[in-house]
């Protein structure tokens, strides 16, 4: 902020308009000066790059203010810059939020996370390393940049929430007593909407910073699910440098999309504890779900139909074998409920006797079926022809 005019740009500009009073203040520049040389230049004055330290931004951790690649420190300052916020700074960028209307421990549970390093190359879990212009819509910026931690971000009782790509603890056990209406479960996603490979591109120093192809993710065992089809989803990253985290992301967001069951129901006011985000166990015997991990993915509250206070809540699965970097293929397919396959039939042996028997000088012939099985507790009734 407090930087002077650059002299030799100033004596070297040679152009009206540029003098001491033009610091580039909070701006990144470079001045470059060539000599012309045909031979050197044949097409003309090449294109520059070079590789920077963005902004630094603060961490609620140790209220410092320092550089960060951390995806999370770097989402909440894109909130909190701009006009109108109480930042220092002269940076128009950003939704200009005021500080208090971020919900800091939710930001630093999704730091933590991201600079987590008990991954299989030891390098931190997600890091953000990209560029945006103002030129773009909010929207589109935050939705590039949260692709960096395969995160999520809602606004919910007056302040901006955030959760990096990681599994954590249910906090509340559900079952039917909960519940304030009936449940819609939707089973599948529609084919559109369904893939069983990821690929897109990111851009870092092993592509000397070229927009390049990650190493695609793919799973045999969902490919076999879909009936040999493959499906293939485009996902780019770009807020990320590395092939590791970009594989990484991938692999996340190719199982959480095959955890495709949804519930839709309204429950009691036990559930006001809840978030987006949070993640629950839900035991119901008729879906034959037995403490099933579900995260809360849209939450709302209300009066309904005869002054009765509810919960609305959309809840889709999730599992911890999601976020490691594991390959858990088609456990997925089997992980929807504890009830038993309607395809899978046990098998049943016959035992016949003939009995004769005489009543009242008269004789009759019987077969006496006797019906078998391993597994008798699943076989209620036999046809027998």
């Amino acid at each position: 902020p407090s930087q002077v005019a650059d002299a030799e740009l100033v004596g070297e500009a040679g152009f009206d308009g540029w003098d001491d009073k033009c610091t580039l203040s909070g701006i990144a520049y470079i001045y470059v000066r060539l000599k012309f040389d045909a031979d050197a230049f044949p097409n003309g004055i090449p294109t520059f790059t070079t590789t920077v330290r963005g902004k630094k931004v603060y961490d609620p951790r140790t209220s410092a203010v320092a550089f960060s690649s951390n995806p999370a420190l770097c989402m909440r300052d894109y909130l909190t810059s701009g006009k109108g916020s109480n930042d220092t700074t002269s940076y128009s960028y950003g939704l200009g939020e005021d500080v208090v209307n971020v919900d800091d421990a939710l930001v630093i549970a999704s730091a933590d996370v991201c600079d987590q390093t008990n991954t299989d190359a030891g390098t931190v879990r997600y890091n953000t390393n990209g560029s945006f212009t103002t030129a773009a819509t909010p929207y589109d910026t935050i939705t590039a940049m949260l692709t960096a931690m395969g995160g999520s971000m809602w606004y919910a009782q007056g302040a901006w929430r955030m959760k990096a790509a990681y599994y954590t603890t249910p906090v509340m056990d559900l079952n039917e007593d909960d519940l304030r209406s009936g449940i819609s479960v939707g089973t599948r996603h529609s084919r559109r909407d369904n893939f069983n490979t990821i690929k897109g591109t990111f851009r870092g120093l092993e592509s000397d910073w070229q927009v390049t192809d990650y190493p695609e993710v793919t799973n045999a065992g969902f490919v076999s699910a879909d009936g040999g089809q493959v499906s293939v989803a485009d996902v780019d990253l770009p807020f990320t440098d590395t092939s590791i985290t970009s594989r990484r992301l991938g692999l996340i967001s190719l199982e959480r999309n095959r955890q495709q069951l949804t519930v839709n129901a309204s429950y009691g006011l036990r559930t006001l504890e809840l978030q987006v985000g949070d993640n629950v166990r839900v035991n119901n015997t008729r879906f034959g779900w037995v403490n099933k991990e579900f995260e809360v993915i849209q939450w709302s509250f209300g009066v309904v139909e005869g002054l009765d206070l509810q919960v609305e809540m959309t809840l889709r699965e999730t599992a911890e074998s999601v976020f490691d970097e594991v390959s858990d293929g088609i456990v997925y397919e089997k992980d929807n409920t504890a009830l038993l396959s309607p395809f899978l039939v046990p098998s049943v042996g016959i035992a016949l006797e003939n009995i004769t028997q005489a009543f009242v000088e008269k004789v009759s012939n019987e077969i006496r079926i006797t019906v078998t099985s391993a597994a008798a507790e699943r076989v209620d009734y036999c046809d027998v022809e």
